[in-house]
């Protein structure tokens, strides 16, 4: 799978009058820049987390400095607050909301998408796995680069 170079809205939910509904995120990153994600809260009963790549990898420092092309950090087994140094030569993360109903990892359904408010140098992703009777609540995380 290919590293997004901008953002991609939901098609679906613009059709519905939503226009900031995000399907693909794409944030500018510097090679080695760290983030720290924050997992604030969950709202579904499936399994949620979030999918991340950039074009030469990812590295979770706490764990080790194994660079991973993508990665997914699930809400239920990651910390709550995991900092992460993005590899990057063309200088784009691409990220998106995932879940799990119990028959495995799934995303960017017809009906999935983000909204994203930034607030003091944090983008806050309010998700929705699918449907389109949503609050945005399933998931929401947080993203601060360092």
């Amino acid at each position: 799978m290919d590293n997004g170079i901008e953002r991609i809205y939901s098609k679906s939910f613009s059709e519905k009058g939503l226009n900031n509904v995000i399907k693909w995120e794409v944030q500018p990153i510097k090679d080695q820049q760290l983030i720290k994600i924050k997992f604030i809260n969950k709202g579904s009963f499936h399994r949620q987390g979030i999918w991340l790549k950039t074009d030469v990898g990812i590295e979770i420092p706490a764990l080790s400095e194994e660079i991973y092309p993508s990665i997914n950090l699930w809400e239920d087994t990651s910390p709550k607050e995991i900092i992460c140094k993005c590899h990057s030569k063309n200088g784009y993360l691409s990220l998106y909301n995932i879940w799990d109903k119990g028959d495995g990892r799934q995303s960017q359904s017809y009906s999935s998408g983000m909204i994203v408010e930034e607030k003091e140098g944090n983008f806050i992703y309010n998700c929705n796995d699918f449907g389109f009777e949503t609050n945005f609540d399933d998931l929401v995380f947080s993203i601060e680069k360092l």
